[in-house]
C-alpha cells in the first residue's frame, strides 16, 4: 500500500508538500495527502487494470528489450486486474516509486471532495499551491489530467532518463527492491 507519510518523499518534495499543506491551509482548504511513495506492486495493480492481455503484453516485450525485465517480472507477477484507467505509468515510470510525487484531495466536513465539477475551486485551489510550491500538478496537463497528482518538475518518464542500471541503482536505494 502506498505511504502516506510527507517522510516517503523525497526531502525536497517533502519540504514542497508541506507548503503545498500550509498554503491551502492559509487558503482555507482542507487537504489530505494520501498517497506519496508508491511500491513498484501497487503500481503494477493500477497499471494492469484497465488494460488488455494485448496492451500488456506490448509493454512487457517493450520493457525487457531495453533491459527493464526486472520491472516487467513486476507486472506479469501481480497477474490479471480490473479497474478504471487510473494512470498511464509501469512500475518505475511512476514518480510515486522515487518518493518525487504524491497524491492529495480537498476535504470539506470530513468527506473527500473527489468530483473536480461540484468542487472546482477547492482543486483550483490546490493545484495554485501546487504551482506555488514549486511543483508541477496534474491537473494543468492536457492530455491526461490527473487532479489529485502532484510532482517534482516535468521530468517525464525516469525509464527514458536512465537506463536498467541507474533506475535499479535508485530503486534499491528507495527500498523499492
Amino acid at each position: 500500500m502506498a505511504s502516506r507519510a510527507l517522510t516517503s518523499l523525497d526531502e525536497a518534495v517533502r519540504v514542497r508538500a508541506e507548503r503545498v499543506l500550509a498554503i491551502c491551509e492559509a487558503a482555507g482548504i482542507d487537504l489530505l495527502i494520501y498517497g506519496t511513495l508508491r511500491p513498484l506492486e501497487e503500481q503494477a495493480v493500477l497499471y494492469r487494470q484497465s488494460r488488455s492481455r494485448a496492451s500488456i503484453l506490448r509493454k512487457l516485450e517493450d520493457l525487457h528489450g531495453r533491459g527493464f525485465g526486472f520491472l516487467a517480472d513486476i507486472i506479469e507477477g501481480v497477474g490479471s486486474q480490473t479497474g478504471p484507467h487510473v494512470t498511464n505509468a509501469a512500475p518505475g515510470e511512476s514518480l510515486h516509486n522515487y518518493g518525487l510525487a504524491f497524491d492529495a484531495v480537498p476535504v470539506t466536513g470530513g468527506k473527500c471532495c473527489w468530483k473536480y465539477g461540484p468542487h472546482k475551486h477547492l482543486w483550483e485551489g490546490y493545484g495554485e499551491a501546487v504551482r506555488l510550491a514549486g511543483l508541477e500538478w496534474a491537473g494543468d496537463w492536457t492530455s491526461f489530467r490527473e487532479y489529485p497528482h502532484a510532482q517534482q518538475g516535468r521530468g517525464g518518464n525516469p525509464l527514458r532518463r536512465h537506463g536498467p542500471d541507474r533506475i535499479r541503482e535508485l530503486l534499491s536505494e528507495g527500498g523499492m527492491l
